[in-house]
């Protein structure tokens, strides 16, 4: 492996700053006695062993490391004791260790395990197209050689196979992911949560997460405001100055904030809310005027709105000072102690949303069109997983997660044990009163230790992660196990329900995911360098416009010196060529 290399990607991409290096394992450990060979007839090689399933595999132990915090955050006190593990077990002979390395983020951990060649059976991380930083990672790992090849297992396997189908993957992920040219028909990396059909142009109350700005309910109504019909900066605007106004005071009796930070702490991707009628560059920070010139926004006059009304809504006190600063616990106990008249972003699946009638959905503002929808790319996937090279007999690895993305996989990695925690009726699981009452409190050791299912997100987080040909609502009837009896996220439904989102189709990758090419090398290595969002809020601070101006133009002359032109020239070509590759919409 190319050290030199490896080093160079990581400080490309993220910076290494591992501060814990124990392995949180879960699972008993098993001598591996191999009793398959082939994915294509998925069964013992053992005739004699008449007492097998069908869906036998082999007698042995899978070691997956998860790069996904909801998963090492979520792992049973013993994979093995669980009832959803024992029957996968008696089912297929597999055994599982997860294990979960904890860092300053898990791209880190990642980027260092590969870097040293340190990676077990199977890689599980965040992928939700190759625009995201672990990209670079895993693609470089691909090439050196890292993953086995899967393409051999996909034809025959019962899910898998569905990969192979011309429409059935997004795009990217077909393209670039997991059947790259230069891969000539070899696949290492595949990514997950792929669903079965389309439905990125539905709108599902039962599973619909209404984010962004949500505002208390009594300052709404003591206002006689409808929070649908603020659709502009300038009905914000008057929105905030009515709050100030209206001398509301929070929980311990100090006055509201009318702008409060985001439900996770200060952060400048909440601008993506509150100023989503200024936000030009939709690719991020690129688009395409009417004439068909692709620009930057810094190079508009979209820039100096987004802030400008930063400034005014900072110095009118109509925004809390640490917008953008605040650290998690704090911005969490504003939100609940109703400081902030106005959650700057928070969904509906919060607990301060679904467990009270305190907050309602505000807007969302309309875009740079005039339209509110919210966009889609289309079909998409979430994570992605990879077996490694060294991993003995891969065809079975892929056999095991081929055989929990069938139905009756999915039936048990979701709901747990026919009888135990569900019941089929008319065909469609329906889970138990203990069950239920369990999900209902919230019971983590019964969900996640005892039963050891995923609960649609409630439960154990890896097999909601790695499952894949999904379609949830079709097959069981319901979204995420209980969304039809459970009282838990009953008041998350009634609000999208109540507050519906209209979606908006603009198909392709964000502009920046074309730095990945090899002729953009060096243009990437530069523009990593530079982050639009952090000098937006800088010059938000600034204390003169002088200073505003200052602060703009140097951002332009930094973006122009690190190749800006080169790879506006590169995405011309590239949109030339299929203008449905990249994100760009005009009014």
């Amino acid at each position: 492996m190319k050290m030199k290399y490896w080093k160079r990607l990581i400080t490309m991409v993220l910076v290494i700053s591992l501060t814990a290096s124990g392995l949180v394992g879960c699972g008993k450990s098993e001598d591996e006695t191999d009793k398959t060979n082939s994915t294509e007839t998925n069964s013992s090689s053992d005739d004699s062993a008449s007492d097998k399933p069908d869906t036998w595999i082999a007698d042995r132990t899978i070691t997956v490391q998860a790069y996904v915090d909801d998963i090492g955050y979520s792992l049973p006190t013993d994979l093995s004791k669980t009832a959803v593990m024992q029957e996968l077990t008696k089912r297929t002979g597999i055994i599982l260790e997860i294990q979960y390395t904890p860092g300053d983020s898990d791209s880190t951990v990642l980027a260092s395990q590969l870097a040293s060649g340190t990676i077990p059976d199977v890689i599980v991380t965040y992928l939700n197209n190759s625009t995201r930083p672990e990209f670079a990672l895993l693609l470089k790992a691909a090439q050196e050689g890292m993953f086995a090849d899967v393409a051999p297992f996909m034809k025959n396997s019962k899910v898998y196979n569905k990969y192979l189908e011309e429409g059935y993957l997004p795009n990217d992920a077909y393209k670039n992911i997991t059947f790259r040219d230069e891969f000539g028909g070899a696949a290492y990396i595949l990514q997950l949560s792929i669903n079965s059909v389309d439905r990125s142009l539905e709108f599902n109350p039962q599973e619909a997460y209404i984010g962004g700005m949500y505002i208390q309910k009594k300052i709404l109504e003591a206002l006689g405001v409808d929070p649908t019909q603020i659709r502009t900066e300038d009905q914000l605007y008057d929105l905030l100055v009515k709050i100030k106004e209206g001398g509301f005071k929070d929980d311990n009796g100090n006055p509201v904030y009318p702008l409060g930070p985001k439900y996770w702490g200060g952060s400048k991707d909440a601008m993506d809310f509150i100023l989503r009628e200024y936000n030009w560059g939709v690719s991020d920070g690129y688009n395409i005027t009417d004439d068909g010139t692709i620009k930057h926004e810094v190079d508009t006059d979209y820039v100096f709105k987004k802030i400008n009304f930063v400034r005014k809504l900072l110095a009118e006190d109509l925004m809390n000072p640490e917008f953008f600063t605040m650290d998690s616990t704090r911005a969490e106990e504003v939100s609940k102690t109703h400081n902030s008249a106005i959650i700057a972003d928070i969904h509906n699946y919060q607990d301060p949303i679904y467990t009270t009638d305190d907050w309602v959905p505000l807007g969302p503002l309309n875009d740079f069109t005039g339209d509110n929808a919210s966009i889609t790319s289309g079909k998409g996937g979430y994570g992605a997983w990879a077996i490694s090279a060294e991993a003995e007999k891969p065809e079975e690895i892929f056999a095991f997660f081929d055989y929990i993305s069938t139905e009756e996989g999915q039936l048990l990695c979701q709901y747990g044990i026919e009888g135990e925690h569900y019941n089929m009726v008319d065909g469609k699981p329906v889970m138990t009163e203990e069950a239920l009452q369990k999900l209902n409190e919230g019971d983590k050791e019964y969900l996640v230790n005892t039963v050891g299912a995923g609960f649609g997100g409630a439960g154990f987080q890896f097999y909601n992660f790695v499952l894949t040909d999904t379609d949830y609502l079709a097959r069981f009837g319901e979204s995420r196990p209980g969304a039809s009896s459970s009282n838990t996220y009953a008041k998350s439904v009634e609000l999208a329900t109540q507050y519906p989102r209209t979606i908006r189709l603009v198909p392709g990758l964000k502009a920046t995911a074309y730095l990945s090419a090899d002729n953009m090398t060096e243009v990437k290595a530069q523009m990593s360098l530079l982050n639009y969002k952090e000098m937006l809020v800088q010059a938000m601070y600034a204390s003169s416009d002088d200073e505003v101006n200052s602060i703009v133009e140097s951002f332009r002359a930094q973006l122009k010196a690190a190749g800006n032109d080169q790879f506006i020239d590169y995405l011309k070509e590239l949109y030339a060529q299929d203008s449905s590759s990249i994100d760009f919409y005009t009014k």
